[in-house]
C-alpha cells in the first residue's frame, strides 16, 4: 500500500436533521486502505514496498541522513575523489625525507685456458668465478630553492580544499534526504486530504440525489455536484501517482532500490521558533561557514603555491648522497671488501627547451581560473542567501495566515454544526463548512511542510551543518 497519510482530517460527524428524504453518508475514506489507483485498472505491484533487512521500515530523518551517508553512490564517488587528493598531499611531503635505496647482485663469470704439452699429452683448465655485491644509497635535498616546500604547501592547500568540498557534498546530501523526505510527508498529506475531498463531494452529490428522489430537487441540480465529485477522484489519483514517485525518489536519495520501504516518520510540530535574521548577518555567516567558499579560498592559495613551485624549478638543487658497500668474488676472496663514499651533487639549469617557461603559464593559468572561481562562488553565496533569507521569511508568514484560516474554518465548521441541530442550515451548508475545514487544513499542512523545506533551505545557503532543525 501507498504511505502513511501525515494528518488525519478528521470530518466531524453531523447530527441527523428531520428531512424529506433519508440523506445517504458513505462511510470514510481510508487513505491507507486505498488501492492504486482508487478508480481505474489496479496497478497494486506499483505501490507495493519492499521490507529490507538493517532498513527500518519508519525513519526519522535523522537515521535517513546516516543510510544515505553509508550507501549513496554519489557521496561514495565523492570520497573517492577526496581520498586521492588526500593522498598527493602524503606523497608531497615525502619529498622532505632522504630517498634510500638498496641493491643486491651476483654475477657468474666463465674464463678457460686451452695448452697442449710438447711429449703429446694434452690438458685443459678452466676457471670460473662468482662476483657477489651490495650496495646501498642514501640521498637528501639540501637546497632547491624553497621549490620543495613550495609543492609542500600546494598539496597542503589542495587536501584543505579536497576536504572542504567533502564536507559541502555532505551537506547537499543532507540537504537533498531532507528534501525528499519532506517531499513525502507532505504527498502522503495530499493523498489523505484528496481521499476526504472525494468523501465530502460524494456527499453532497447523494444528499442531492436523496432530494431530488423525495422531488424537492430539480435533476439538474445533481450535475455540478457530479462534476465536482469527479474532479476530486481525478485529484485522488493524481496525488496517488505523485506519492509513489516520491517515495521512490526518497529511497534513491537514500541508495537503495525504488520499492524499498523505508517510510518518513510523520512530524507533529514545526519547531519554526528562531528570530529571522538581517541579510547581513545571513551572508556573513555564510561566508564564514559555507565549505564550498571555503575550498574556493584554499583552492586560490593552492594555485599560487603551484606558480611558486613552478618558478623555482628555474634554480639550482644541491643534493649529498652516502654510498655503502661491500663485494667479495668467490672462491678467490673469502671475506667482503668493504667501499663507501660520499658527495654532493650540484644541479645548475641552463636551458630546458622552455619546459619550466610552460609549466609556469600553466600554473599562472590555473591561478587565474581559482581566482575567478573564487569570484563566482561569493557571488553565488550571495544569491543564495538572499534568496534562502526571503523564501524563509515568506514560509514563515505564509505559516502563520494558514494558522488563521485553520482556526477560522474551525470556527465556521462549530457555527454550521450548531445551526446544522436546530434546523437553520441544511447539510449542504454543513458539508461545504466541513469542506471549507478540510481545506484549511490542507493548506496548513502545505504551509508547515513549506515552511520546513525553507528552514533546511536556508540553513545549506548559510552553510549550517547537522540541520539541527530537522532533528
Amino acid at each position: 500500500m501507498l504511505a502513511v497519510p501525515v494528518i488525519a482530517i478528521a470530518l466531524v460527524a453531523a447530527a441527523p436533521k428531520p428531512a424529506p428524504a433519508p440523506v445517504p453518508t458513505p462511510a470514510p475514506v481510508n487513505a491507507q486502505e486505498l488501492p492504486y489507483p482508487a478508480y481505474g485498472t489496479p496497478a497494486p505491484d506499483v505501490a507495493q514496498l519492499r521490507a529490507v533487512a538493517g532498513v527500518p521500515t519508519q525513519i526519522t530523518l535523522g537515521e535517513a541522513i546516516e543510510i544515505a551517508a553509508a550507501k549513496s553512490p554519489t557521496f561514495a564517488t565523492e570520497r573517492a575523489q577526496y581520498d586521492a587528493i588526500r593522498a598527493k598531499y602524503g606523497a608531497a611531503k615525502g619529498a622532505l625525507y632522504p630517498s634510500v635505496s638498496a641493491n643486491a647482485s651476483a654475477t657468474r663469470n666463465f674464463d678457460g685456458t686451452n695448452g697442449s704439452s710438447g711429449s703429446g699429452s694434452g690438458g685443459s683448465t678452466v676457471g670460473a668465478t662468482t662476483e657477489v655485491s651490495i650496495t646501498g644509497r642514501v640521498q637528501q635535498l639540501i637546497f632547491d630553492g624553497g621549490r620543495v616546500l613550495a609543492g609542500l604547501r600546494s598539496a597542503k592547500e589542495g587536501d584543505i580544499a579536497g576536504k572542504f568540498t567533502l564536507d559541502r557534498e555532505m551537506q547537499t546530501l543532507d540537504f537533498n534526504v531532507a528534501t525528499a523526505y519532506f517531499a513525502v510527508l507532505q504527498s502522503q498529506a495530499a493523498v489523505d486530504a484528496a481521499s476526504q475531498s472525494v468523501r465530502q463531494f460524494q456527499v453532497t452529490e447523494d444528499s442531492i440525489n436523496a432530494k431530488i428522489r423525495a422531488g424537492a430537487a430539480a435533476r439538474a441540480d445533481v450535475a455540478q455536484a457530479a462534476f465536482q465529485t469527479a474532479r476530486a477522484r481525478g485529484l485522488l489519483v493524481t496525488a496517488q501517482g505523485q506519492a509513489i514517485a516520491a517515495q521512490s525518489a526518497f529511497a534513491a536519495q537514500l541508495g537503495l532500490d525504488a520499492d524499498t520501504e523505508v517510510v518518513p516518520v510523520a512530524r507533529a510540530s514545526s519547531g519554526l521558533t528562531s528570530s529571522t535574521p538581517t541579510y547581513a548577518k545571513a551572508l556573513a555567516q555564510a561566508l564564514l561557514l559555507r565549505p564550498d567558499f571555503l575550498a574556493a579560498q584554499h583552492a586560490v592559495d593552492e594555485a599560487k603555491a603551484g606558480v611558486s613551485f613552478a618558478k623555482l624549478a628555474k634554480f639550482p638543487s644541491l643534493n649529498a648522497t652516502y654510498t655503502d658497500g661491500a663485494n667479495k668474488i668467490l672462491p678467490l676472496q673469502t671475506s667482503f671488501s668493504h667501499t663507501a663514499s660520499l658527495g654532493a651533487t650540484l644541479s645548475i639549469p641552463i636551458f630546458d627547451q622552455n619546459q619550466t617557461n610552460y609549466a609556469v603559464a600553466q600554473a599562472q593559468s590555473q591561478l587565474d581560473q581559482a581566482t575567478a572561481g573564487l569570484t563566482l562562488n561569493r557571488l553565488g553565496v550571495e544569491q543564495q542567501v538572499r534568496s534562502a533569507l526571503a523564501g524563509l521569511i515568506s514560509a514563515r508568514a505564509s505559516l502563520a495566515q494558514a494558522q488563521l484560516e485553520l482556526d477560522a474554518a474551525k470556527t465556521g465548521l462549530a457555527s454550521a454544526q450548531a445551526r446544522y441541530k436546530v434546523g437553520v442550515a441544511t447539510i449542504l451548508d454543513l458539508v461545504t463548512a466541513e469542506a471549507s475545514y478540510s481545506q484549511a487544513q490542507t493548506d496548513y499542512v502545505n504551509a508547515l511542510y513549506g515552511a520546513q523545506t525553507a528552514e533546511q533551505t536556508y540553513d545549506y545557503a548559510v552553510g549550517v551543518t547537522g540541520l539541527t532543525t530537522a532533528q
